[in-house]
């Protein structure tokens, strides 16, 4: 009894609904890559430089949020192909030795150097039902 293979086949003219098979699965497929497609057109908009801002006012920011359990905003120095990269955003999890340590929402954490930041902002993370 065990090795018999209990199998239901029903005749595709007695079907409750036509199947369109693999067709459905394109509606996902498709949303998926436009979510994707989005998402890269957001990250390669080119970034306003943010105002530079100096090493000691820098610091504060990121002890304040540190010990705040805040989220911020961090706009790199670094420049590619003459423009700044998309800010860095994530909750601030560490700060040692000239290094933060950022955890975004997704994702690994990531460690920046203190020193090749150019600006920083705590983010205002009230939802708006708490407002």
């Amino acid at each position: 009894m065990a090795d018999s293979l209990v199998e239901n086949n029903v005749p595709r003219e007695l079907w409750l609904y036509p199947d369109r098979g693999m067709m459905k699965w394109m509606g996902w497929l498709l949303s998926d890559h436009s979510a994707y497609l989005e998402e890269a057109a957001k990250s390669e908009k080119p970034q306003q430089p943010l105002s530079e801002m100096t090493f000691a006012d820098i610091n504060e920011t990121l002890q304040t949020a540190w010990e705040q359990s805040q989220s911020v905003a961090v706009q790199l120095s670094a420049l590619y192909n003459d423009q700044y990269l998309p800010l860095i955003e994530g909750a601030v999890v560490g700060l040692v030795d000239g290094q933060v340590y950022l955890q975004p929402k997704s994702g690994r954490p990531r460690m920046l150097a203190v020193a090749d930041i150019r600006h920083v902002e705590p983010l205002d993370t009230t939802k708006w039902w708490d407002q």
